[in-house]
């Protein structure tokens, strides 16, 4: 089977909005708690000798871009974003079109380190490791909901589907004005058609995987 869910330990789980008394009576964000406490587990992993198509299908099903590659006893190998995997060839495998080394955070590191190791090597999510096998994953809008991250952080929002993930950045010369796409979107011809946008050189404002 190509897929399994690797749970956590639940262990202290809180809501993800969850907030803490600060020390002079206000509210503060929860810098300083677990990343056990805001992670999504259990977490779908791909195997990886799944195949794009499986992959996608389960991915746009459950409503997620970042797909963890692992085997199936927890051992992460890489990663893959849908992003990547539009354009592939439904019958190819995930371990050709995944991502590595992969960042990851332990279960037990705090939230204030997640979104400083996210914004160091500029990556959208973080697989969570417990005992050096997946348990979880955590991704910027996980950060951002419990103010790690705030939104003059975050990239550009695509003028197409108001995504922030995979977005690029140019110059549309009907208008002259700086305009910005997710990569899906400018897969669309009504974009080039409808505005002439005309990419920058280099990759993706955010090209994160």
């Amino acid at each position: 089977m190509a897929w399994r869910r690797f749970l956590g330990d639940g262990e202290g789980r809180a809501s993800r909005g969850a907030l803490v008394l600060d020390g002079v009576g206000g509210r503060a964000p929860r810098l300083l708690a677990r990343v056990s406490d805001i992670m999504t587990a259990p977490v779908v992993s791909a195997a990886p000798l799944a195949t794009v198509a499986r992959t996608l299908a389960v991915a746009e099903r459950h409503g997620f871009r970042h797909v963890p590659v692992a085997w199936e006893d927890g051992e992460v190998v890489g990663i893959t974003c849908v992003c990547d995997l539009w354009r592939a060839p439904g019958h190819e495998l995930i371990i050709q079109h995944m991502t590595v080394p992969v960042v990851t955070i332990g279960a037990h590191e705090t939230v204030l380190r997640a979104a400083e190791l996210a914004r160091a090597r500029d990556v959208g999510c973080l697989p969570v490791l417990g005992d050096r096998r997946l348990v979880g994953i955590v991704t910027v809008g996980d950060l951002m909901r419990v103010g790690a991250v705030g939104l003059d952080q975050l990239p550009p929002a695509c003028e197409g589907c108001g995504s922030r993930h995979h977005v690029r950045s140019g110059r549309s010369t009907r208008a002259g004005e700086v305009v910005a796409y997710c990569l899906r979107c400018l897969s669309n011809p009504g974009v080039f058609a409808t505005t002439r946008f005309v990419p920058p050189l280099g990759p993706p404002a955010n090209d994160r995987s």
